[in-house]
Parts: structure tokens; C-alpha cells; sequence
């Protein structure tokens, strides 16, 4: 039963060479064919709905049904970054609700809300994840959006990969 928890994780994800430090935002995503974050923010103007494409890999923590989770990846808009999301996890519907704190490269921040939905077969868990942006701090501070991770969950290590997809509002 401890592993439908683990199942349910509402962020992780990555590659099995995701980067281990950050870099300057002016990274561009390998192997996702755009241009790089620096370059296509300041194409933007407030209200520009922004691409993002990336990878993360994570690990997580679990107590009961709040989980932990710790991840780094790259995407476009945050150049090489670091998640961390707390998060509870309803086995009855097979569901996670929590918060994510995504940090760029340059150290601005997204804050998400997020909701997760989880397949199981076992060991491994395919997870479904739209974080809603409320918000952030530096150029984020006032973004809109959504990101969607599509995951992949060992459940034997509580280690996971996913892919990034989604838009970025910037508010000004």
C-alpha cells in the first residue's frame, strides 16, 4: 500500500543526464529545438504567453501520504532549475494536491499549485501533473500559466523523469 503513495507524486521528472547546478538562464533546452529563454523573454512583452519545453529529474521523500520532492532539470524560460514540491496524496482517487517553488537559473522563481493523477503498474507509476502558476518573484513576479509534467515513477527508488510542456504569462 506505501507504494500507491509513492505513485502519486504532484512533481518530478527528468532524464537520466538531467544537469546537477544551475546555469545562466541563457541555456538553451538540448534536443528541444528553440531559441534560448534569455533571447525569446526579451522578445516579450507583458501578457506574451511564453513556451516552455524542458526535462526534470527528481527524487521524493514520503510520510504517510505527504510526500516530498527535489528535482533539477532544464527548460526554456528557466535555463537550468531546481523544484522542490510538498504535496498530499489521496489514494481513495488516486490523486495529489500540493504546491511547487520552481527556481531558474538566475534565481527568480514560479510558484505553482498543482494537481497530480497517477497509473499504476507496479514498479512503475505514470503520472499526469498541471501546475497552475500563481505567481512568482524577479521577471516572474507577476506570471500566469500552467505546466504540464508528464512522469515516469520508479517506485522501487522514488525516482522519477518527465517532460515539461506549457506557457508563461509575464504580467509585465
Amino acid at each position: 500500500m506505501r507504494y500507491i503513495f509513492v505513485g502519486f507524486c504532484v512533481f518530478a521528472a527528468a532524464c537520466a543526464n538531467a544537469p546537477s547546478a544551475p546555469t545562466s538562464p541563457s541555456s538553451s533546452v538540448k534536443d528541444a529545438g528553440v531559441s534560448s529563454p534569455v533571447a525569446e523573454a526579451a522578445r516579450a512583452t507583458g501578457g506574451s504567453e511564453l513556451p516552455v519545453r524542458g526535462t526534470l529529474a527528481a527524487s521524493e521523500t514520503e510520510d504517510g501520504a505527504l510526500h516530498h520532492l527535489v528535482g533539477t532539470g532544464e527548460a526554456t524560460q528557466l535555463g537550468r532549475f531546481t523544484l522542490t514540491s510538498d504535496f498530499t496524496v489521496d489514494a481513495s482517487t488516486a490523486t495529489a494536491t500540493g504546491t511547487a517553488t520552481w527556481t531558474a537559473a538566475n534565481g527568480d522563481q514560479i510558484f505553482t499549485t498543482t494537481v497530480g493523477q497517477a497509473v499504476i503498474v507496479f514498479p512503475q507509476a505514470t503520472i499526469t501533473e498541471t501546475g497552475t502558476i500563481t505567481g512568482g518573484t524577479g521577471r516572474f513576479a507577476e506570471a500566469s500559466g500552467s505546466l504540464l509534467l508528464q512522469r515516469s515513477l520508479d517506485l522501487l527508488t522514488l525516482r522519477s523523469s518527465a517532460s515539461i510542456t506549457g506557457t508563461i504569462s509575464l504580467g509585465h
